[in-house]
C-alpha cells in the first residue's frame, strides 16, 4: 500500500498544479490608483518644458541636483508626503553675467516613498564607473558611505537624459546621511 501511495503522490500534485496555473494565470496585475495615475501624469508634464534659472515647484521642496554630464542636469525634488520627482533637463544656453542659464526638461521620474529602512536617492554609480548617471532605492550600514543593496535603479541616458529602469547588479548609492 505504501509503495502505491509514494506512486500517486506526484500524480496528485500534477493535477492540484493543473487546477491552480490557470486561476494563477487569469490574476490581474494591481493597477495603479488614481492618485499613482495623477502624479504620473503630473511628472510627464514637465517633458520639454523650457525655464531659466531654477525651476520651483509648488508644493515640492528642492533636495538639489547637478550636473551629470555636459550638457545633461538632474534634480530632485520631494513632496511632504514622501513622494519623489526627478527631472532630468538638458542645458540650451550658459548662464551669462545678465540672463540665468536656461534649461529643456528632457525626462520626469515620479517615485513613491520608498520601505521603511530604504532610502531614495539621485547619487549611483554602476561597477567602476563614477559617473553618477543612476538613481536607486537603497539601504545599508550607517557607517559606510556607499551602500550596495540597492532594491530598485534607473539610469540616465547621457546623450539624451532619458531615464529608464535599470538592473541594479552592481550599482551602489551614497548613504544620504554621510557626512551629516
Amino acid at each position: 500500500m505504501h509503495a502505491r501511495l509514494c506512486r500517486l503522490a506526484p500524480v496528485a500534485l500534477l493535477g492540484a498544479a493543473m487546477v491552480l496555473v490557470p486561476a494563477l494565470a487569469r490574476t490581474e496585475p494591481k493597477a495603479p490608483s488614481e492618485e499613482e495615475n495623477a502624479d504620473v501624469a503630473f511628472a510627464a508634464s514637465f517633458v520639454g518644458k523650457n525655464y531659466d534659472g531654477d525651476l520651483d515647484i509648488e508644493g515640492w521642496s528642492d533636495l538639489g541636483g547637478g550636473l551629470i554630464a555636459a550638457p545633461i542636469f538632474i534634480h530632485q525634488y520631494q513632496r511632504e508626503d514622501g513622494t519623489y520627482l526627478v527631472l532630468t533637463s538638458r542645458q540650451l544656453a550658459k548662464e551669462s553675467k545678465d540672463t540665468p542659464a536656461n534649461y529643456e526638461v528632457a525626462d520626469a521620474l515620479i517615485v513613491p516613498p520608498p520601505q521603511a529602512g530604504v532610502e531614495f536617492t539621485i547619487s549611483c554609480v554602476q561597477g567602476k564607473d563614477e559617473m553618477l548617471r543612476f538613481i536607486g532605492e537603497a539601504k545599508g550600514p550607517e557607517s559606510k558611505e556607499w551602500w550596495t543593496e540597492v532594491r530598485r535603479a534607473w539610469e540616465i541616458a547621457l546623450d539624451t537624459g532619458k531615464i529608464s529602469s535599470a538592473k541594479t547588479k552592481g550599482v551602489r548609492c551614497t548613504n544620504v546621511s554621510w557626512g551629516q
